[in-house]
């Protein structure tokens, strides 16, 4: 599959009813402000199933990171904006190489960008 280009993403994988998610929003509707070199989009994983395919996410929040470049990082994280920004920067910096290919991670990010292109 391939990806269109766009930098960075960063992905955060909630669900609406998880207390620690509705509590992280807010903090991460911030984070195009704080960090804008990266595309932010905050995915439910309830309301939008159809994009995860078989990734089964059970620890909240999690965030995958990509570039162009691959899967850079899929892993539960910070629930504060500070925390993140601080999680997130190394990745901006190009300071962490992409992981082994993972190619339903791949597909997923396929699937978001799609979904989130106008």
């Amino acid at each position: 599959m391939t990806v269109a280009s766009g930098g960075y993403w960063v992905i955060g994988l909630c669900a609406d009813w998880c207390h620690v998610c509705r509590g992280m929003k807010p903090d991460f509707d911030q984070m195009p402000r704080l960090l804008p070199d990266a595309r932010w989009v905050w995915l439910d994983i309830e309301d939008h199933d159809d994009l995860l395919g078989d990734l089964d996410i059970t620890t909240f929040p999690t965030y995958l990171i990509a570039s162009d470049e691959g899967i850079h990082l899929l892993a539960p994280g910070p629930t504060k904006a500070d925390a993140l920004a601080r999680f997130v920067a190394p990745y901006l910096r190009q300071a962490v190489a992409p992981m082994a290919h993972d190619e339903m991670l791949w597909q997923l990010l396929g699937r978001v960008r799609e979904r989130a292109s106008p």
